[in-house]
Formats: C-alpha cells, structure tokens, sequence
C-alpha cells in the first residue's frame, strides 16, 4: 500500500504561496491539520506518527508562518487565514480527488478551523469530525480581562489601527509543557516566531470574540480538548463555552496539563494521544473499515 510524502506549495487566489506537507496512505479519509500562532507545521509531526497509517494527512504553514509566504507575524486580517483554510480543502478536492475529509486545529489553529466551520464551510462537502485542542476562546491575565470587558466595535477598532509593532513576551514558554527541554527546542527553532505583530495578535482577539459569542452549530461531531493548568489561552472561558452557549462538542480536560497537551510530559501526553486516537478512529470503524495496525 503506498504510504508516500511530499512537500509542495499552494498558491492562494491573492497569489501567497502557503508551504504544505501531504502525506498519502491509500486512506479513503484526509485529516488536515492547522498548528498554531507563531509556530509551523513541523512542531505536529506527531500527528503523522499518530495516524500517517490510516489516513491521508495534510499539514500546512500558516502563511506568515514557518516556509509560506506572507509577512512574518503578520495578517491584513483574521479572515485571510479562514479562507486560506479553505482554499486548501478545495486544492485537496480538486487535485486528490478528496471525498471525506476531518479538521484538526491547535490554539489559534483551533479558532482558524472554528472559524471555517461557522463562516465558509460547505453544506455538501462536510468534514466528518473537528477536533480543537486549545482554541483561544479567552485570554489569561489582566490584558485578556480587560480586553474582554469592550465592545466588539472597540476590539474591531483596535485591530483595525493604521500601524502595528513586533511583541515579544506575551506567551510565557514556561507554560507551553511541564518539559523544559519543550522551551528550549522552541528558542532554538528559527522557523518560529518570538515576536508576531500587534496587528496579527489584536485581529486573533478581535475574531475570537466575535466567533464565540454565539454556538458553532456543527453539523458533524465535534471534539474539545484542554489542559486545566492552561496559562496561553483562558480554560476557564473555554469550559463556560464548551458547556453553556457551545453544548454539542465532546469536551476533555487533562487535569494539570499545560498548552502543549503534545508536547508534554508521558502522564499528560499519552492519555491525550490515546484520546485523539479513539476519537479519529471512529471515522474508519464506522464505514466498516477496519485501520491498519500502527
């Protein structure tokens, strides 16, 4: 059975190229995966690891991100993400002849793949599961507080403000895993971004509130994952969301976890991997095709 990668780039309709990774296993299902802010798609190998025998996968750089094109750190706005998002299922529907396909999404890639699901999704071409891990639903500390008490036309303002400047220092890496060699792997990569720009950070919080103010309403089965120790994204808004105003996704908080559920120590990450197993599995069980062995 072939079970083959390639690196390749796709151009958007504005003409950025975004860098992918497309890993082919004779699957009949493609699971897409978006990292998150700041990062690039080489930090989810994992995912590959996980489940490259039993699905096809794409993974992809952000655009201002790891090897696509864009200005680093930066966006016009949240939207270009979203739509990038789905320019990428359309290439995978034209040229491989996708069928069926699931969404996963870390951090902001979360909200990215969120955002897709509540703005341009395709009613007759609908993924078969989502599963966010993390999404920036809220945001820790004074700053995310106070941000959160405006309006929305004020957060819309704000991101709309003529310049911008790099920020460096508003994620604490300490908190990304309880491994420290996590921090130190993610200094030493240059392909990651220390300082994104104002402009990208304040239209990711302008979207977010936006976005979860009211229910995604999927139509397929939906996952949530956090750690309970979170310090990048707010666990608190994440659970009032998952269980008040958004009740149909399944939601699992890895109790004392950090951001990284992935990355972290074995007693965090293998439940976690154990849980994205069984829950992308399901889609193979269910048509009656039995994964092949790992």
């Amino acid at each position: 059975m072939p079970n083959m990668s390639e690196y390749k780039f796709i151009k958007m309709p504005d003409g950025a190229e975004l860098h992918t990774e497309i890993h082919e296993a004779a699957s009949p299902i493609w699971l897409i995966c978006t990292h998150g802010i700041g990062e690039h798609m080489g930090r989810h190998k994992y995912i590959s690891e996980l489940f490259g025998h039993h699905f096809n996968i794409l993974r992809y750089d952000l655009r201002g991100h790891g090897r696509s094109q864009g200005q680093r750190g930066h966006i016009d706005s949240f939207t270009q993400f979203i739509e990038d998002l789905h320019q990428i299922i359309l290439f995978l529907k034209d040229r491989y002849k996708m069928k069926r396909y699931v969404l996963f999404g870390h951090s902001m890639g979360a909200l990215i793949t969120a955002g897709y699901m509540r703005h341009l999704v395709d009613d007759a071409f609908y993924p078969e599961k989502v599963f966010l891990n993390a999404p920036a639903v809220g945001f820790p500390g004074l700053l995310g507080q106070g941000l959160k008490r405006l309006p929305l036309r004020a957060t819309a303002g704000l991101a709309k403000l003529p310049f911008t400047i790099k920020l460096g220092g508003l994620v604490d890496l300490n908190f990304l895993s309880h491994d420290p060699f996590v921090k130190d792997h993610y200094l030493e990569d240059d392909l990651n971004i220390l300082k994104p720009h104002s402009k990208l950070l304040l239209e990711m919080v302008h979207y977010s509130f936006d976005l979860f103010k009211n229910p995604l309403n999927l139509k397929c089965s939906g996952h949530v994952s956090v750690g309970s120790d979170e310090h990048v994204i707010d666990p608190r808004a994440l659970k009032n969301y998952f269980t008040k105003v958004e009740r149909n996704f399944e939601l699992k908080v890895f109790d004392g976890a950090y951001h990284e559920i992935h990355n972290e120590v074995e007693k965090f990450r293998k439940p976690y991997f154990e849980f994205l197993k069984n829950t992308f599995l399901e889609c193979l069980y269910q048509k009656g095709e039995v994964p092949l062995e790992s």
